[in-house]
């Protein structure tokens, strides 16, 4: 009990020199305001009376017994601090708080009743005896008891305020974590599959032509240098999603040669809106294991965004075999209901940056083939200018995105 006592008294110590006289000036400032109210009603109610309290008077009385409870807030809120109203000692800590309101009510007043007796400003014309004084007591123990109860009180909503707001600030932390988890997980998992293909397609080409392997191997280093970049950022602005794609679609290219045709239709406002990190890869990836690949003369990725109704559209659609349902709907274990490793991390991503503000779904290609899309609140990115990314072929429409 002791130890519990002194380690309080040294956590209000440190409070104090960190900046928590603030509380202390709360306090003065709260019964500042309360001696000012009680002179008003002090005054007020005897202004009609004869033998009543002069002003002044009322105003010292008033004084003196604000400065007595200023001086045992403090002590209130330690034994506040000291036995907490929580769940598992609310019975036995409610009984303390009924025993420590009479003892600090009573003794507030017998204070104020011996300033009352030896300092004349506030010394009553009536001569003090134990009557009066028991009487005193007994008329003003409930208004003592309440006083301390309502500091109880407002101690308990300010610990429960702190502890909330605790809450959600390791909630949001834990959030953030999870997400960074989610986004180095999703880069630990494509890469190595990613990179067996690439040296696989480097490998063969050592034998066809070293010049296309060594631009091979450069493509390669600047998709890993632009990977490590982004490596920390939940979002990013489009224009660098799609210029980190374009780096995976290079390499991509080496391996299908004439077998996939890549086009873009991107509203130009769209490039500088922000993006979950490492959105793209997954769905292109998807796309060309999945349809253009099956296919033997290959096929057309065409990867595209607009932003309408405070909405980002973002869509990559590829030549294929048809779904015969949704991967993302379709419950898992049921016929099309298996969902690989990218999708599956990109709903969850989505999920939780966006909660129900968002839409991803697959549906069936009017050109033949699936078609990924997602739709998530427009939020700029905070740049002066997101230059449209060049160096790559692209067909820019100002025109409504087909949706098929």
């Amino acid at each position: 009990m002791i130890s519990t006592i002194r380690e309080s008294v040294v956590r209000w110590n440190l409070r104090l020199r960190s900046g928590g006289w603030s509380t202390i000036w709360l306090i003065i400032l709260f019964w500042v305001v309360m001696a000012v109210v009680t002179t008003f009603q002090t005054s007020y109610f005897f202004s009609s009376m004869r033998e009543g309290p002069s002003t002044f008077r009322s105003v010292y009385l008033s004084c003196a017994y604000s400065l007595l409870w200023a001086l045992a807030t403090p002590f209130v809120l330690l034994l506040a601090r000291l036995f907490p109203i929580e769940r598992s000692t609310i019975a036995r800590n409610l009984l303390l708080h009924l025993f420590f309101s009479i003892v600090v009510g009573v003794s507030v007043r017998c204070t104020f009743l011996f300033l009352q007796a030896v300092i004349p400003v506030i010394r009553p014309s009536r001569t003090i005896t134990m009557d009066r004084i028991l009487s005193d007591l007994v008329t003003s123990f409930d208004y003592q008891a309440m006083v301390y109860w309502v500091m109880l009180a407002i101690h308990q909503c300010v610990l429960y305020y702190r502890k909330y707001q605790e809450g959600k600030l390791r909630f949001s932390q834990l959030e953030t974590q999870l997400l960074q988890a989610q986004l180095s997980g999703l880069r630990m998992q494509l890469q190595p599959h990613f990179l067996f293909n690439t040296l696989h397609t480097i490998n063969s080409m050592m034998y066809e032509s070293r010049g296309r392997a060594s631009e091979m191997i450069v493509r390669l280093s600047e998709f890993l240098r632009l990977s490590l970049e982004n490596n920390v950022e939940q979002v990013v602005p489009l224009s660098r999603e799609i210029d980190f794609i374009e780096r995976y679609l290079e390499i991509e290219r080496a391996r299908f040669e004439e077998r996939l045709n890549v086009s873009y239709q991107v509203d130009p406002e769209a490039y500088s809106q922000l993006v979950p990190n490492l959105l793209l890869q997954p769905l292109v990836e998807n796309a060309i294991k999945h349809g253009i690949s099956r296919i033997p003369g290959g096929g057309r990725l065409l990867i595209g965004a607009k932003v309408g109704n405070q909405t980002l559209s973002i869509f990559v659609a590829n030549s294929g075999p048809f779904l015969a349902s949704d991967p993302l709907r379709a419950p898992e274990g049921e016929p099309g209901g298996r969902r690989g490793i990218g999708l599956a991390n990109t709903a969850a991503r989505l999920k939780a940056l966006y909660g129900e503000a968002h839409r991803f779904e697959l549906r069936n290609w009017h050109e033949g083939g699936v078609q990924a899309c997602i739709s998530i609140p427009a939020r700029l990115a905070k740049v002066e200018q997101s230059p449209t990314p060049v160096g790559r072929e692209e067909i820019l429409i100002h025109e409504s995105v087909d949706r098929g």
